[in-house]
Parts: C-alpha cells; structure tokens; sequence
C-alpha cells in the first residue's frame, strides 16, 4: 500500500472516530494532502515527506471532538 493512502486511511479513521464527517481530501503541494469536517471546519492534514521533526498527520480534526456532533 502506498504511504499516502496508508496516511489518509489512518487520518480518515481517527478524525471520523471524534465524531468529523470528512470531505474527500485535496492535495496541498506534492507531499501533503487536507481534508476539512462537512459540519465545523476542522482540519487533518497528511504529509508524506515530514521535515525531520515533523509528523505524518497533524490538524485539529484528529486532536478534538466535533462540537457540533
């Protein structure tokens, strides 16, 4: 599996597991992809290619609950 699918799987998974309703993702730059919820706006986004002390999948989508659902 490519690590890109892997990423967004996993960043799919975890932002739908707190209750976000995730639009299709689009692609940033090359290396990264975002996907905002239907219903409040938050964020995840994925990075293939993280700077050193960087990570992989970051946003406000799999850090809190959507406060709407």
């Amino acid at each position: 599996m490519k690590k890109v699918i892997r990423l967004k799987s996993e960043a799919r998974e975890s932002s739908t597991w707190r209750g976000h309703t995730m639009k299709r993702f689009e692609q940033l730059t090359p290396t990264t992809h975002e996907s905002t919820c239907k219903v409040c706006g938050a964020y995840v986004q994925v990075d293939t290619k993280p700077l050193p002390n960087g990570i992989d999948i970051s946003g406000n989508a799999v850090a809190l609950g959507c406060p709407i659902n």
